[in-house]
Parts: C-alpha cells; sequence; structure tokens
C-alpha cells in the first residue's frame, strides 16, 4: 500500500504543562483498561492518503476511526452529543505545526473485535463540523494512550491490525529486530533513538499521522548537517500542510537526503526526508510500507519485520494540495514537474483528470485519489498542465 502524500491533519496534541504542577488527572489512571486481563484480536486497516483507518464499535454501533501514534484519542463533539458524554476535563497543547488548540475530554467504552475496552480518555474535536475533517478523520482517532494494553501489530503487508495481551502470540516476532521503546508519560507517544551520523545522534516519534518516511527537526537537521549526514536538497514553497488549528501558513520548504539513517540497530542508509520546524523529528507512516511494526511498552520493546527493502524514496508531481472551501495548490517544490509547468501556491483548481471540483466527501476523495496516479491533468482558472510523476530526490 502506498501513502500519498498530500497534507498533515496534524493530530499531535500535548498534555496541558500545568499537570506537572498538580496532581496526575483522574482520567489518566482509570483508563484505559482492558475489561478482561487477557485479550486479543486481528481487525483489517485500511489505508486511504495519508491515514490508517479501523472500525470499532461506541454507543453499539459501528465507528470508523482513524490510528494515529502520534496522538492522543480524540472523538468527534457530534458523537459526544450523541451519545450523551460527560465532559470531565479541558485540555490545551499543540497540534502539529504549533497552533494552540483547546480541548474538552471525555471517557469512552469502546468495543474492537468484541474485545472491551474501558474509559478511554478522548479528546474532543469537531471532526464533523467541516467536510475535510469528517470525510478524512470520520468519528474520531485511537491514539498512542491504548499502547500500555498490550503488544500492537502494524502489519500493511496483510492490511491488518493485531493486538495481544501476550507479545509471544503474535506473528513476525522471532524473525523481527528488537529495538528499544522509551515512552515518557501520557499519552506513551512511541520514541526511538535514531543517528544520522556517526556523531548526529537524537531521538524520534514514530508517528504514523506523518505522510513521509522521516521528518527531520530543525534542531537535529543542524546536527546532521554539522556531522555530514544530509546530501542532496530542494527547496520549496507553500504551506507543510493542515492541522486541528487550520492549514499551516505558506513558509519556505525544504526536503533532503539523509545519507546514512539508522532507527536505533536497524540501518536504513539513504532516506528521502522533509524538514519540519518544531521537534521531535518523525518517523512517519511510509516505514510501514517496508516493515511490519510491533509496539509492546509493557517491556520497553519494538519489533520491525522488514518485508520490503527500500529504496526510501518516492516520486511526486512536485506540488501538495490545501483545503479550505475549494481544492487549491498547498506547496510546490523546485526542479519538478509542477514547478515546470508554472504551477504556484494558491492556484485554485477547476478540475482535476477532466472532472470538475466538488467540494464534497466524493470530490476531496477524487482529488486525493488522483494524487496516486502515475499522471495527473489540472486545470485553473486561465491554464492546465498535464504531470508526469518525478523522483524528486533520488537516493542510491
Amino acid at each position: 500500500m502506498k501513502f500519498c502524500a498530500l497534507f498533515l491533519l496534524g493530530l499531535i496534541t500535548f498534555i496541558n504543562p500545568a499537570y506537572a504542577d498538580r496532581n496526575t488527572p483522574s482520567w489518566v489512571t482509570e483508563g484505559p483498561y482492558l475489561k478482561n486481563s487477557s485479550a486479543s484480536f486481528e481487525i483489517p486497516i485500511k489505508v486511504f492518503a495519508t491515514k490508517l483507518y479501523v472500525e470499532i464499535e461506541i454507543g453499539g454501533k459501528p465507528r470508523r476511526f482513524v490510528f494515529d501514534t502520534g496522538s492522543p484519542s480524540m472523538i468527534d463533539t457530534a458523537l459526544v452529543e450523541e451519545l450523551g458524554l460527560k465532559v470531565i476535563d479541558k485540555n490545551k497543547g499543540i497540534d502539529a505545526h504549533g497552533a494552540v488548540v483547546e480541548t474538552e475530554i471525555v471517557q469512552v467504552n469502546v468495543l474492537i473485535a468484541g474485545i472491551a475496552i474501558q474509559k478511554v480518555p478522548m479528546m474532543t474535536a469537531n471532526f464533523s463540523g467541516s467536510e475535510l475533517t469528517k470525510s478524512f478523520i470520520g468519528d474520531g482517532v485511537l491514539g498512542s494512550d491504548l499502547f500500555p494494553l498490550g503488544a500492537w501489530q502494524f502489519d500493511l503487508k496483510n492490511s491488518l491490525l493485531r493486538f495481544n495481551t501476550n507479545l509471544n502470540e503474535l506473528p513476525h516476532i522471532k524473525q523481527a529486530k528488537s529495538l528499544k521503546l522509551y515512552q515518557f508519560g501520557y499519552p506513551y507517544m512511541p520514541i526511538f533513538d535514531v543517528k544520522f551520523a556517526k556523531k548526529a545522534r537524537s531521538k524520534a516519534m514514530l508517528d504514523t499521522g506523518s505522510p513521509t518516511f522521516f521528518a527531520i527537526s530543525s534542531l537535529d537537521l543542524g546536527g546532521a548537517r554539522k556531522a555530514s549526514g544530509v546530501g542532496k536538497t530542494i527547496s520549496g514553497y507553500g504551506s507543510p500542510g493542515g492541522s486541528l488549528g487550520g492549514q499551516a501558513p505558506e513558509t519556505e520548504l525544504l526536503q533532503l537526503e539523509l545519507k546514512n539513517l539508522a532507527i536505533d540497530k536497524i540501518k536504513l542508509g539513504r532516506v528521502t526526508a522533509k524538514k519540519r520546524d518544531l521537534p521531535p523529528s518523525l518517523i512517519g507512516a511510509r516505514i510501514l510500507e517496508n516493515y511490519i511494526i510491533t509496539l509492546d511498552s509493557r517491556s520497553e520493546s519494538a519489533y520491525f519485520k522488514e518485508y520490503f527493502d527500500g529504496p526510501f524514496t518516492n516520486s511526486s508531481f512536485g506540488f501538495s494540495l490545501a483545503f479550505n472551501h475549494n481544492i487549491s495548490i498547498g506547496a510546490v517544490w523546485d526542479d519538478s514537474p509542477a514547478k515546470a509547468a508554472g504551477l504556484r501556491t494558491g492556484i485554485e483548481l477547476t478540475s482535476i483528470n477532466g472532472i470538475d471540483i466538488e467540494y464534497t466527501r466524493e470530490g476531496l476523495f477524487r482529488a486525493v485519489a488522483a494524487m496516486k496516479g502515475q499522471e495527473i491533468e489540472l486545470a485553473w482558472k486561465g491554464g492546465s498542465a498535464k504531470l508526469v510523476r518525478k523522483i524528486l530526490i533520488p537516493v542510491e
């Protein structure tokens, strides 16, 4: 399955630092917990655009949730009202692009393949208030706060999400490489050692909400450059993506080649990465195109089973889309098919592949699906172009 790097509906929200100055709130310690002490399940996991989707049951009905390892669990405010859930706390944090986001917190009982998980703390967000988030998020997000319950396995080779309270009953463990897994308190996001060069080391978070192989923070990029760990680069301009706080402002963008990236003991070698301003660096969802990954926070270990050997780069038309009541060009990269065709940020598209733009669920899905093709035809007021994919940063 290929991830289409369009936009990041970034769901990274950090717990309010004020909690460090008072007692841990009860909802952090009360849940989530399994109704039965031992449990296992295996459910389909679907990939569309940049998201991993699973179906769970809440309030006696099936619900569509994103599974995002870089986010706490979240729920649509419309579903909160439908279920009559009580708000038990409030939170102020930052999203993936640094915007301050205020949310309320509820506790939710969920069923996953018949397995009951009680008192899952979920932050509320008005996903149904926007056609974009209603279409691409759905009813909510299952996040990293579930990881302490057991071992979680992401197997995109077979389109499955597996869970087991007994790690050894999961497949793909004995043949996998074992890595050190760090988690620094609620919401227990998975952190790994990474190395960019002999004298450039850091830590990075596994974030399935990031549609890249790797996104390197400005701080880590400075260290990698100083240690000669950076190869070819390419610039761009535009918005780095959308998030809970809205579309991020336009800015200078950078893609680059990390010449010798390693995640703990796994040596990936040359990897195409994108620069992000904020820490931490992110191991993105595209790594799941190469590895079946199992996370077991109880033993502070993770298991990476390779099923496809690189290269860790991808072809591109050289632009991304922006969504704000229309579909427009969000960013354009230098030395790309998009740049050569004269595309620039802010151009509002009128059609894609000969079909008129519609800001509906079906229209948004068509636009995203078109970005996965080898060719794409765009039209806008006063112009049109046919683009063919190109690898912007070849890696050997």
